[in-house]
């Protein structure tokens, strides 16, 4: 679908300009989950926040931005469609924080 048309609804983008929405992405290994069913995940949140709860094991991983198992701080600035209101694009990342090297 081109970048010009909203994924979800189809409203055309270039007819009706896209509002923007800022929010956060996680990128979390969490090092109390048993090693066989470790895993990373992403996870989003609306504003920065201080703590983080494994989706996997429901361990408190705090403070999010400087703990060992938090690997990447994003934040993002996302299209937001006028038609439906979904987020629909991104027009900009910037790296808080990667320890992961670039691979997530």
């Amino acid at each position: 679908m081109p970048e010009d048309v909203c994924q979800y609804c189809g409203c055309d983008l270039d007819v009706r300009a896209p509002g923007s929405d800022t929010g956060f992405l996680y990128g979390v290994e969490c090092s109390q989950c048993p090693p066989e069913k470790r895993r990373t995940n992403v996870l989003a949140r609306p504003t920065r926040v201080r703590a983080l709860t494994c989706p996997d094991c429901g361990a408190v991983i705090a403070p999010a931005e400087g703990h060992p198992d938090v690997l990447v701080v994003k934040e993002m600035v996302y299209d937001v469609c006028p038609a439906c209101g979904e987020h629909c694009g991104v027009s900009s990342v910037r790296k808080l924080r990667d320890t992961a090297g670039g691979t997530m």
